[in-house]
């Protein structure tokens, strides 16, 4: 295929966005429709798993150490920790900075008996653990309990299964939603080229006569689609950007309750902006592909009787 049939055939695809511009802008409405849906879930999903990752690092497995323990002993327990798999981070406690700490959340009468009855500390040494994979947190904490010099182990076994639970199912919901609608976007896009295909039947039927490729039919149809899956692509990132920001501002007293850190929108524009364009893109393709090999499948006699 030539330089100059390309070109023909690019000028075709944009003459015929154009020229059926109202079911060009119907499927552009519709894709966008989609794409802002599946935007809004995507950061509505990332706040909520930002959120599940804060709680997961503030559910840790506190190791106590016995009192008879010397600091040989808290080293060697402190490696063989560092050498479980599982285990992200691992942080020493001593016992003379978790009783200042206990202090500090005393009012000053209970701080003055406290200091004042006795100069022992009554808390162990301790080390703060935590974990990578949620779903692997109870053989963690048997691993740990197994190691020497541990007076008790502190962990919350049902919280990290209920977390592990949430950040799964909130995968699969998200999931789901994408692929629902891109199944919407292929078939509308596939109704419009359908409607673009009929318009130009005898058209077809006069290239198929004289010989024209597959391709050399099927390409315009495929501007078309491309045309339609940018423009909604582009369109739906602004959107999108709107719609976060406003529902950031109506729930800003709902995101504060719950102690949720909104993510900043701009750090996820660029990323979201290239997926909506290879979504748009695909979707547009796809649909011409799907629609149009109906067609070039017949001979040109039975697409002009179409």
């Amino acid at each position: 295929m030539t330089f100059t049939s390309i070109k023909y055939l690019l000028k075709e695809g944009l003459r015929n966005t154009w020229t059926n511009r109202m079911m060009s802008v119907a499927s552009i409405a519709v894709l966008l429709s989609c794409l802002v849906i599946i935007g809004s879930a995507s950061m509505v999903f990332l706040n909520i798993n930002s959120l599940v990752e804060r709680i997961e690092d503030e559910n840790v497995i506190m190791v106590y150490i016995e009192d008879s323990a010397d600091q040989n002993a808290i080293d060697t327990m402190e490696k063989k920790i560092k050498k479980i798999k599982n285990v992200d981070n691992i942080e020493f406690i001593s016992k003379e900075d978790a009783w200042k700490s206990q202090l500090k959340t005393m009012d000053e009468a209970d701080r003055a008996f406290f200091t004042s009855y006795t100069t022992d500390i009554p808390l162990p040494n301790a080390f703060k653990v935590t974990v990578k994979d949620l779903s692997k947190f109870k053989s963690t904490v048997k691993t740990i309990k197994k190691l020497d010099n541990i007076e008790t182990v502190r962990q919350n076994t049902e919280l990290a299964k209920k977390l592990d639970t949430i950040s799964r199912g909130i995968s699969i919901i998200a999931i789901a939603i994408i692929a629902v609608l891109f199944a919407i976007s292929l078939f509308i896009i596939s109704n419009t080229i359908r409607i673009a295909v009929y318009s130009r039947r005898l058209e077809i039927s006069i290239m198929k006569s004289v010989g024209a490729t597959n391709s050399f039919v099927r390409l315009p149809f495929v501007v078309e689609g491309v045309i339609i899956g940018l423009i909604s692509g582009i369109a739906s990132l602004g959107v999108v950007w709107g719609v976060y920001e406003l529902a950031l501002q109506q729930f800003a007293d709902l995101i504060d309750s719950i102690r949720l850190v909104p993510l900043n929108f701009i750090d996820y524009a660029l990323p979201m902006l290239g997926a909506f364009v290879a979504i748009g893109v695909i979707s547009g393709v796809g649909g011409s592909l799907i629609t149009m090999r109906r067609y070039l499948n017949k001979e040109g006699s039975e697409i002009s009787a179409v």
